[in-house]
């Protein structure tokens, strides 16, 4: 080959090099935050208003799931060793003020299995409940929480055809690292994992230049029953005082915000980066340097030292 073409190729290399550098472009939460926390609690309960108002207070976001057509009934739930509790849901007409500031969510129309009901009525479960929760939001629904953790390919498929973005397994990870498949979203932990304080002090330990999210759920009757609710006062307090460092979003925004992110668009040298998203996004471009890239922008990101 050409001596002179083999210093071509390396020229354009190190040009490059010189506007990439030791570039990261790892995702910075709104605010310039490297750690997001989300909150996700099923089944409508009544108990629902203490906790909404309690993650209110502490400037906490929670996705609420509900089963749309047991909304307003009563029920009572009797554990084996502990006491009975009131599992009855909210009403149709107190869901705006109940859910003020968090998201309402999909959870089936009366919280079926829907990997065992056969894909037709799995379908009317689903896409029947999203109608009737955005009537009754004024909003399109974005998220879902599987019935009882369970699911296969067909639920999801349809939960794609009805518009969902995504959907909580109840797995936990004990871990904080951002999904890759928002269709089996697996949580941190529940709030009554013996963990739950030592996992939320390790997720404020962890790098803070590295995105990490730290995703609680459970059922807010569940306080009642265990007569625990201090539990999450404990949580929210201790997560509250660093909230200089943690986005607290709901699942929903949390998702929308990834997958801006992820649509992001780059010149060939990484040099100029487009965001064609309907949101800022902030990205890590080093240890030392952020970006904010404006919706329908073009930025020109800074070089990098090698």
């Amino acid at each position: 080959m050409p001596t002179g073409q083999i210093e071509f190729r390396k020229e354009k290399v190190d040009q490059r090099r010189i506007y990439m550098g030791k570039r990261f472009d790892t995702l910075v939460f709104p605010g310039g935050k490297g750690k997001a926390c989300t909150f996700s609690y099923d089944d409508g309960v009544v108990q629902d208003r203490r906790l909404a108002e309690l993650l209110r207070r502490y400037g906490m976001k929670c996705t609420f799931n509900l089963n749309s057509a047991l909304l307003g009934q009563h029920a009572e739930s009797a554990a084996p060793g502990k006491r009975t509790v009131d599992i009855s849901k909210v009403s149709p007409e107190e869901l705006e003020t109940v859910y003020a500031g968090h998201e309402i969510a999909g959870h089936g129309l009366f919280h079926s299995a829907l990997n065992s009901v056969g894909t037709p009525l799995a379908s009317y479960e689903i896409t029947e409940d999203k109608r009737r929760l955005e009537a009754l939001s004024g909003k399109p629904l974005r998220m879902f929480a599987y019935p009882f953790g369970v699911y296969d390919n067909d639920v999801i498929e349809i939960l794609k055809q009805a518009g969902y973005q995504g959907a909580r397994t109840i797995r936990s990870t004990h871990a904080y690292s951002i999904p890759e498949n928002f269709w089996e979203w697996n949580p941190t932990c529940h709030h009554g994992d013996p963990e739950l304080m030592t996992l939320a002090q390790k997720f404020l330990e962890g790098p803070p230049f590295l995105p990490s999210l730290f995703y609680v759920w459970g059922h807010a009757y569940e306080f009642d029953g265990d007569d625990n609710w201090s539990v999450i006062e404990e949580l929210a307090a201790f997560l509250a005082r660093h909230s200089d460092k943690i986005w607290f979003a709901t699942n929903g925004e949390f998702v929308e915000y990834v997958m801006a992110y992820k649509r992001l668009e780059y010149s060939v040298d990484g040099s100029v980066i487009y965001n064609p998203s309907a949101i800022d996004v902030t990205i890590r471009a080093a240890v030392e340097q952020t970006e904010l890239l404006g919706t329908g922008t073009f930025t020109k990101v800074a070089p990098t030292a090698l």
